[in-house]
């Protein structure tokens, strides 16, 4: 016991005298210890390979908007003088919509055919009091009877057009949806419009980048959900795709794509939503996440030694699916995130 004590004495002499050499030892130790001591390591996320449905879409918002509209205008500034109908109300095909105050175009249409009268009589008596030979001057005189009469015809004719489009007709059965004039003796002019809306031909239109636009095709299926009706997944089918590109808000480039609407349903037009336009599907096949996936084409593969780097073949991927072809059973579990596996747990095959 003695001995151990003198031991014990010594060496803490020792190290008081070499105090700094003996600090600098500690702190190896200590670190070297650190490095060297087993860690408690994040655990490594997984997910088994399963069969499931992958589908692939583009996303899009768009609206409610009608097929069949008809904008209806008057050629000619007048006053109102007859209003048939009321913002909201329902028309039928060839009903009169509103008419315009005829006075002042009757007034102006028999000055027309005075004129045209009157320039007809002087065109006779130029023929009648003229043989063939004309001079010079009785050319001239001759066109210009000429134009003065074609000129009063073609303004009766006008006249008689505009008294004829002095009312307006609804071309299509529908609602009334705009109105610019709603009262009688209000002053119009070509730019006052009157539109009717058919409700039996009520779509859901859709703005489709031109990155996108060539996957899209006529019957393809699209899953619709309205602002208005949350709850209430539509399932529709593309049947008009534009012919010819638009300038977006952003300045890019897109196309509209339309699909037909039940019309047993309380839509209205300008209701917004968003879609998915399904460009393509695989049902109950092996799939994981995208996110497993790594160089392209490679996943980490749980086994009893580690985890093992596989090569795989892969079919349909949308943003969060792929699906596998080969390389891959089902039940196979996978690393969710490729990064987080460390190196010490990767083997070999």
């Amino acid at each position: 016991m003695g001995k151990i004590k003198n031991f014990v004495s010594r060496i803490r002499k020792v190290a008081w005298e070499h105090k700094k050499i003996s600090i600098t030892v500690l702190v190896i130790i200590l670190v070297v210890g650190f490095m060297v001591w087993p860690k408690n390591t994040k655990p490594v996320l997984t997910e088994i390979a399963k069969k499931q449905d992958v589908v692939k879409t583009v996303s899009v918002t768009g609206n409610v908007d009608a097929q069949n509209i008809a904008n209806l205008t008057f050629q000619t500034p007048e006053t109102l003088s007859y209003v048939g109908v009321k913002l909201g109300d329902t028309v039928k095909k060839w009903q009169l919509i509103v008419s315009l105050d005829q006075t002042q175009l009757q007034a102006t249409l028999r000055q027309a055919q005075q004129d045209f009268i009157a320039a007809q009589a002087v065109s006779e008596r130029y023929y009648s009091s003229h043989n063939d030979v004309e001079t010079y001057d009785q050319k001239v005189q001759r066109t210009a009877i000429d134009d003065a009469q074609n000129k009063a015809y073609d303004q009766m004719r006008k006249v008689e057009h505009d008294i004829a489009n002095s009312s307006l007709y609804a071309p299509i059965a529908g609602i009334v949806t705009r109105m610019d004039a709603q009262d009688v003796g209000v002053n119009i002019t070509p730019a006052t419009t009157f539109t009717i809306t058919d409700p039996n031909s009520l779509g859901f239109k859709m703005e489709v980048d031109e990155a996108d636009i060539g996957q899209v095709k006529i019957g393809q299926n699209i899953n619709v959900s309205l602002d208005s009706f949350p709850n209430n997944n539509i399932t529709l089918k593309v049947n008009k795709i534009d012919f010819v590109s638009h300038l977006t808000s952003s300045g890019g480039n897109a196309f509209y794509v339309e699909a037909l609407l039940d019309q047993q349903n309380n839509y209205r037009v300008g209701m917004s939503g968003n879609a998915d336009i399904i460009i393509d599907s695989r049902s109950n096949v092996l799939s994981i996440q995208s996110s497993d996936i790594f160089d392209n084409n490679y996943v980490y593969v749980k086994t009893t030694k580690g985890f093992v780097k596989r090569q795989l073949s892969l079919g349909l991927q949308n943003d969060t699916q792929a699906q596998i072809l080969s390389g891959l059973f089902e039940g196979d579990t996978v690393a969710i995130d490729p990064t987080s596996v460390p190196q010490n747990l990767i083997v070999k095959n």
